[in-house]
């Protein structure tokens, strides 16, 4: 009796012992980030890879908007942000400030959720008093101080126009004007607010009519109303840039500036001619080819359920819009290689050159690698032996008079590059990133697509797709779509669709629009 009691008590501390344990070493909760509440997002206008760089934009910022603050990231960025406000409330400041040139135009609401301490602030605030740091930080009259919404000075009532079916136009006529450019005015008449001066050329879209005057779309995302008399009806006009002054913006095609002295009437910008961008080809004209790659079946890490479906769709989509596709599904190292060595030689001549891969990559030391289905990484020179070098491809898609689009689907969770960090040893391990790095589009005419921001990772998503894939799938036949607009339209389907955890980034060399599906 007193042998089996003693079994008893021994078998008890045992599992309080283990029970012990497991509460040790259990994983614990991640910290929460730094939220303002359901509703209430930062105003994020950059984000930068060390804490210098993010204050010294801070700084630049301060004396304009006192409630900037830099938050440090889970991914080790720094996000810049001039605060937080409602979000539905705040959408239409951003664009007001984007429009107006105060802030960059890739800026977009965060809710914070990765966001973990506060590194600098303008008014001296910091993460150890987060009521503090939320009361200090809210933005309030001072931003819509500076952003007013535009009002026409003379209007009684509601203007109404004659509407009409959207009509591609661009300005014409003004440079034989004293003036050198047409007002966009808020309303059809000379006595409404003047809201931008637009150049020779600029593009735009007639979606309406009123006395003489057209109500107008201009091709940055402006709205407004212009005098029909320079006005010309067409397809030859060309992309507005985004304005740059404050007060009264400038918009419309690259132009050299020479800036005359200033008098008490506010002498207009002297202007010298610029010269006129080629319309792109139509697309039966145009040599477009495309490498379509996707990895799903991996040998030595779980089994990604999308990416040979993503590239599967993607690669049907391209064969509609005209591109030759050269589709390597689930491939090993020589596979990927055979498909990559196919699409160098049907470069020759190309005008348009895209890359879509979706799988797994990695990035060490600052470059990116795609992984094949049977990669190990175990051990330290796997790298030159078991992956893809992104860059190598890239090099040879850039190349003179040709558009380059690079689409990555690449920055899942992945397992083989824990395996490699532990083959590095502890010295070298740090050399590797999450996600994948942030790319250098040289000086070629070159767009590269990531499924989410650098050093973060991507959802492989619960249907047939990826949040990133349906996006594009969505909006890439798109008629007469500019690809840098397009792909704004791919970061806020998915920005949405992942309840605001996953947002994809663009980096952007094109000197040119590119549209997937031209008139």
């Amino acid at each position: 009796m007193a042998a089996a009691l003693k079994q008893i008590f021994s078998a008890i501390r045992l599992m309080a012992l283990v029970a012990s344990l497991f509460v040790a070493f259990a994983p614990r909760q991640a910290l929460a980030g730094l939220e303002p509440g359901p509703g209430n997002s930062w105003l994020t206008i950059a984000s930068r890879t060390n804490a210098s760089e993010a204050i010294a934009m801070a700084q630049q910022y301060a004396g304009q908007f006192p409630t900037v603050v830099v938050f440090q990231s889970t991914n080790g960025n720094f996000g810049v942000t001039l605060g937080w406000m409602n979000k539905a409330e705040g959408e239409s400041i951003l664009q007001a400030l984007v429009s107006q040139g105060a802030i960059p135009s890739d800026s977009y609401f965060t809710a914070g959720a990765r966001f973990v301490r506060a590194v600098w602030s303008a008014n001296g605030s910091h993460t150890y008093g987060a009521r503090d740091l939320y009361a200090s930080t809210r933005i309030g009259g001072i931003v819509r101080n500076l952003s007013p919404a535009p009002q026409p000075k003379k209007q009684e009532a509601p203007v109404v126009a004659e509407k009409m079916a959207p009509r591609d136009g661009f300005v014409a006529g003004v440079d034989a004007t004293k003036e050198k450019y047409l007002s966009l005015r808020s309303g059809p008449g000379s006595g409404f607010e003047e809201l931008a001066r637009m150049r020779e050329n600029t593009g735009l879209v007639v979606t309406g009519t009123k006395g003489g005057w057209f109500e107008v779309r201009v091709s940055n995302g402006m709205r407004g109303w212009a005098f029909g008399k320079y006005v010309q009806f067409g397809s030859g006009g060309q992309i507005a840039k985004a304005p740059q002054d404050k007060e009264i913006p400038v918009v419309g095609p690259d132009k050299p500036v020479v800036k005359q002295e200033e008098t008490a009437s506010k002498s207009v910008e002297k202007e010298t001619p610029a010269p006129t961008l080629e319309p792109q080809k139509p697309m039966t004209d145009q040599k477009r080819v495309a490498l379509v790659l996707g990895n799903s079946a991996y040998q030595n890490a779980t089994e990604l359920a999308n990416p040979k479906n993503d590239a599967d769709a993607i690669s049907k989509k391209l064969a509609g819009l005209g591109f030759t596709v050269i589709t390597g599904l689930d491939g090993s190292k020589s596979d990927m290689e055979k498909s990559i060595r196919e699409f160098v030689k049907q470069l020759d001549g190309a005008d348009v050159a895209l890359l879509f891969y979706a799988g797994h990559g990695m990035q060490v030391n600052g470059n990116n690698y795609l992984i094949p289905i049977d990669a190990k990484l175990e051990e330290s020179t796997a790298l030159d032996f078991e992956t893809i070098n992104l860059a190598a491809i890239l090099n040879f898609m850039n190349g003179e008079d040709r558009i380059s689009i690079a689409l990555l689907d690449a920055c899942r969770d992945n397992p083989l590059s824990r395996t490699f960090a532990r083959s590095l040893g502890k010295s070298r391990s740090s050399l590797i990133g999450r996600g994948l790095a942030r790319p250098d589009v040289g000086n070629g005419e070159i767009l590269i697509g990531f499924a989410t921001a650098p050093g973060e990772t991507a959802a492989d998503g619960e249907g047939d797709n990826s949040p990133f894939t349906t996006a594009l799938i969505k909006h890439m036949d798109a008629k007469d779509l500019d690809i840098e607009l397009m792909m704004k339209r791919v970061k806020r389907d998915v920005y949405e669709a992942t309840q605001e955890e996953q947002e994809p980034f663009v980096e952007s060399g094109l000197r040119q629009e590119f549209h997937f599906n031209p008139k």
